[in-house]
């Protein structure tokens, strides 16, 4: 056995082990020791990335760095001061939010949570790592309860109030009002406005019950949440074991000790991002007297003014938030605030307190049916889907998640007609008249909390084939006919509507699944099965449209250009990763595209050819307003049929747009001599200590990986997000079995031996095997085993 660099013997009672990769297998008496070995083996990974984001949700930054200095927020979708990072989240997120949150956690999730601090603090106070460079910095310093707390908090409306931060920052009276500046939105806003739909969260889930898996015994779970690879906003996979409590591999996010998908000897769980017009945009009547009240009715109401002090290095900086009883003023793109109006947006996850506790719970699960009434009972998930199955051959999906009670009648009383009413299709809000009192959330008696729609009016069900998500709505997440959800609330989702990209091919993998193919032979779900059909990367919208663009490009293989908005400094969608068509001929030929595009196998693996050229032809077309892949009605041939969700819409209407996308999408590739018939693992790449690794996939595909740079000569030469943690486990009784991976790898720290070793797997378009069992674990082990001491100063 290798000596462990690693090595620690304290004479503790907490046990932590290593498997290939970095995956800590932690062994404790209780919750609190559990969360003491998972802080402390997080904090070996990740110290640098967790310190940075407890400081930020803390609104800390200023403290020690310029109050003008700036960073990219993933979430905001831009650069952001750091003073005004402070000020918004300590609005958001003040000590009084953290102390409610433990407030309403079990004694189970409590002691995690002083464990994880105490754990990671540990690290903090020891020999430092080759790499942790942060330590040098001011900002550097242990964590608290508090920070957890909070990080717990924040957790929930990272797909909410965490999107709208500079449109909470932008909120300033009218001018003259106070002798404050224009009212007006930030500078980029109708860029952030196009750009709401690129950035919602998505993920594929998948479950095979008896009637579908090999041999019919048991049930498979499949595990891809899709995530950013770089800052502070990752994923970490772990195995956490409570004597007699708790036995559950998984992953979670950075500063959560608890998993948010994995499995444990029972059952096997996943999130996917749902759909759910979750929150709500409120436009105001104001005042006519005062722009800082509103009316309710008849009635008019004060605004009230919320200061909030941040400490900086040049002293202390005041900022003025203004708000309603919905929620904070706003001002963004369609959403001003004059002396006729202003909007107040309304997050119903600023009130979820029970978000650890549910996860903590589905850990602990014995069944999908366990899960259920978890879910049932908190109704914690704060926007996403749960898709499950059991060691009995069931599955499960459901959407419980937390979202507005807007009833079908007060969206048709209450939407507004304004230009606002872009948001309806472009977040997931609903935009509401909120001077007519009819517009407040609906209360109902069976809620768990105030103003959200109970989980006995929100679709589940429980079957024993086969349930998947690729997060669009609950109406289609079986093949099978009899499966369709209907009949729900319209702020659900949407029914009897076009699917994704993604859900289409989770369905057709399903049917060869079911029925047998070349690809994965006899019928019935494996791990090794899904996974090669996984990484076969199949790309529907090519086999859909293919066909019918080639046809049209032989026949009119010459271009007369012409200027398109979107080439001057408009902006494109986040989807492009080539450079912008600048410096084009007058007249394109586009006979290469085609060649190129007719020797293509359709789909994006590593060896095809032709694939980043598709994909940029795609990125130059307008689509639907989702998560996922939906091409605009105009462009089909066959259009959509409720009665075959999958074999529809298909087919190509080319016309002079598609032609000019296509000459647009060639000559991105042609000017940064970037060849568009190489095998894709030749344009398409991430570098990780000095070593060029090929990435497959695509930025719509279930194999999705979306890119952030291009880089003449060479193509994609980093992945924005995508792809995060997987697994595929056989969930049978007495045994668990399976495969797994974190794509982007376990340490944010180049000098960790795990900074890059999943990503090189990732890479070969394959998994890892997961080691569960105690024999397992021996037979894999890198390394002695560490004993750390929780109980100990």
């Amino acid at each position: 056995m290798k000596p462990n660099p690693l090595a620690a013997d304290l004479g503790g009672d907490v046990e932590v082990r290593y498997t290939p990769f970095g995956v800590a297998h932690i062994r404790a008496r209780d919750y609190h020791g559990a969360g003491y070995g998972y802080g402390w083996a997080l904090a070996r990974d990740n110290l640098c990335a967790v310190v940075e984001r407890m400081v930020t949700i803390a609104g800390e930054r200023s403290r020690t760095m310029p109050a003008d200095g700036t960073y990219y927020d993933v979430f905001a979708g831009s650069d952001i001061s750091n003073v005004d990072s402070d000020a918004v989240y300590r609005y958001l997120l003040p000590a009084s939010v953290a102390q409610r949150t433990k407030a309403g956690a079990s004694a189970e999730v409590r002691a995690l949570v002083s464990g994880y601090v105490r754990g990671f603090n540990h690290h903090v106070n020891s020999q430092p790592l080759p790499g942790e460079a942060c330590r040098q910095s001011a900002w550097f310093r242990e964590i608290s309860e508090e920070d957890v707390w909070r990080r717990i908090a924040h957790f929930p409306i990272l797909e909410t109030s965490s999107l709208w931060l500079r449109e909470i920052l932008a909120a300033q009276p009218p001018v003259d009002t106070l002798g404050a500046g224009a009212a007006t939105a930030p500078d980029d806003t109708a860029a952030r406005l196009a750009e709401f739909q690129t950035f919602r969260g998505g993920s594929n889930s998948a479950a095979f019950g008896r009637d579908m898996v090999e041999g019919g015994v048991g049930g498979i779970s499949f595990s891809n949440p899709h995530y950013f690879w770089h800052g502070t906003e990752r994923l970490h996979a772990f195995h956490m074991i409570v004597d007699g409590e708790l036995n559950v591999f998984g992953s979670t996010a950075y500063g959560l000790p608890f998993p948010l998908m994995g499995f444990n000897e029972h059952a096997g769980w996943s999130i996917t991002h749902a759909n759910d017009k979750r929150s709500t945009l409120y436009e105001l009547t104001l005042d006519p007297a005062d722009p800082m009240r509103y009316l309710i009715g008849d009635r008019s109401e004060a605004m009230r003014q919320v200061a909030v002090d941040v400490e900086t290095l040049a002293g202390p900086v005041r900022r003025v938030f203004w708000e309603t009883r919905y929620g904070p003023i706003v001002i963004g793109q369609h959403l001003p605030w004059d002396k006729q109006h202003a909007y107040a947006f309304a997050d119903p996850n600023l009130g979820n307190n029970r978000f650890a506790d549910q996860f903590l719970d589905i850990a602990r699960a014995r069944s999908v049916r366990e899960i259920r009434d978890s879910q049932f009972k908190h109704q914690g998930s704060p926007w996403s889907h749960v898709t499950a199955a059991d060691t009995e051959g069931e599955v499960y999906f459901s959407n419980l998640s937390v979202v507005a009670n807007v009833t079908d009648a007060q969206l048709d009383r209450c939407l507004v007609t304004s230009p606002a009413r872009a948001y309806l299709e472009l977040t997931d809000a609903t935009v509401l008249n909120g001077s007519d009192p009819a517009s407040a959330w609906t209360r109902d008696e069976r809620e768990v909390q105030p103003g959200i729609i109970p989980p006995a009016d929100k679709p589940w069900m429980i079957r024993t084939d086969m349930t998947f998500n690729s997060n669009d709505s609950h109406w289609l997440t079986s093949v099978s006919p009899d499966s369709r959800l209907e009949g729900y609330a319209r702020v659900i989702g949407a029914e009897r509507a076009p699917r994704g990209e993604r859900t289409r091919v989770a369905a057709l993998y399903m049917q060869q699944i079911k029925v047998g193919s070349a690809l994965t032979g006899s019928p019935g779900a494996t791990p090794a099965k899904w996974e090669r059909l996984f990484f076969s990367s199949r790309n529907l919208t090519a086999e859909l449209i293919l066909d019918d663009l080639l046809a049209d490009c032989r026949a009119n293989p010459k271009i007369q250009m012409t200027r398109i908005a979107g080439e001057g400094g408009v902006h494109r969608p986040a989807a492009h990763h080539a450079p912008p068509a600048v410096g084009m001929p007058e007249v394109m030929d586009l006979t290469p595209a085609c060649a190129a595009l007719a020797a293509w196998d359709r789909t994006d693996t590593l060896v095809a050819r032709g694939s980043a050229l598709f994909a940029e032809f795609i990125a130059e077309l307008e689509v639907v307003p989702t998560v996922d892949l939906v091409l605009l009605p105009r462009y089909w041939r066959v259009p959509f049929s409720a009665d075959d969700p999958i074999g529809t819409p298909r087919g190509f209407l080319p016309t002079e747009e598609t032609r000019q996308a296509l000459a647009r999408a060639l000559w991105r590739f042609q000017s940064a001599n970037v060849p568009i018939d190489a095998p894709l693992g030749e344009v398409r790449s991430v570098t990780r200590a000095g070593r060029r690794l090929p990435i497959s996939g695509s930025y719509f595909g279930y194999h999705l990986t979306r890119p952030s740079e291009f880089t003449p000569g060479k193509g994609v030469t980093e992945l924005r997000n995508g792809d995060g943690y997987m697994h595929i486990v056989w969930l049978q009784p007495g045994r668990v079995r399976g495969r797994f991976l974190v794509t982007f790898s376990q340490s944010t720290n180049p000098q960790s031996p795990h900074y890059a070793d999943m990503t090189e797997v990732y890479s070969r378009e394959s998994l890892a095997d997961i080691a569960f069992y105690d024999s397992d674990i021996a037979a894999a082990q890198v390394g002695e085993t560490v004993r750390l001491d929780s109980k100990g100063e």
